[in-house]
């Protein structure tokens, strides 16, 4: 078995902006802020990350404690915010979903993401993709902070489960941000970059040097198989 570890935000599917919007009005709400905005981007980033940085920035520190009752305020807001906006899901995402979710499949649909696992969910049943997961096998952004970590942990998680004869050529990342490619890069797995969702230029990820970058996802599924069939 070989594993897709997908990211979801600009990889599977676009919010319009939900998640963000949904974070801000807990920002707001908790802190009695009339405004407030990010003040750098949220692409590529954790969860944990995201909200540490900001409570940080507001407060000087940020205890754990505090991230997650936040988190769990995103959590409540999230389905609020998610019909609100004209979010969905990208080119050819679910065919190839259910493609690799086959009985027969030699790959399992995971994900690696910076979302929480319940933001993660909320999201992806909103689109009527979770299915296709399995999500016993993922790894989300409360976790770690740290994106090159979560993929540490991942490929632990695996090595233990197949007996310690589990390789990272076994791990495929599916990303749309450099910080996708940084995280397969921590454990030598290969990262495949689309950029059908993606605000980056291909010279964006020069630096980090990805296995391949593709425009969307193919029309025919078995195309992708092929593909990731090389060595």
């Amino acid at each position: 078995m070989k594993y897709l570890m997908w990211d979801v935000d600009g990889t599977l599917i676009l919010t319009g902006g939900a998640g963000k919007d949904a974070m801000i009005n807990v920002i707001k709400d908790y802190y009695f802020l009339d405004a407030f905005d990010f003040t750098t981007s949220l692409a590529g980033r954790t969860d944990s990350d995201i909200i540490k940085g900001v409570v940080t920035r507001l407060r000087g520190c940020c205890s754990t404690a505090e991230a997650a009752g936040l988190l769990i305020r995103y959590h409540m807001e999230l389905p609020k915010q998610l019909p609100l906006h004209q979010g969905r899901v990208l080119k050819n995402v679910e065919k190839t979903l259910q493609y690799f979710h086959r009985p027969e499949s030699k790959y399992m649909n995971c994900l690696l993401t910076g979302n929480t696992r319940t933001g993660a969910q909320l999201k992806l049943s909103y689109f009527g993709l979770d299915k296709y997961f399995s999500f016993d096998h993922s790894v989300f952004g409360e976790i770690s902070e740290s994106r090159q970590e979560l993929a540490r942990i991942a490929f632990s998680r695996l090595f233990l489960e197949n007996n310690q004869s589990f390789t990272p050529d076994k791990m495929i990342f599916i990303g749309d941000t450099p910080n996708d490619v940084a995280c397969a890069n921590a454990i030598g797995a290969r990262c495949l970059i689309v950029r059908d969702g993606s605000f980056h230029k291909e010279e964006d990820f020069a630096e980090v040097k990805p296995w391949k970058i593709i425009d969307c996802l193919p029309d025919d599924p078995a195309e992708l198989e092929k593909m990731l069939d090389e060595e």
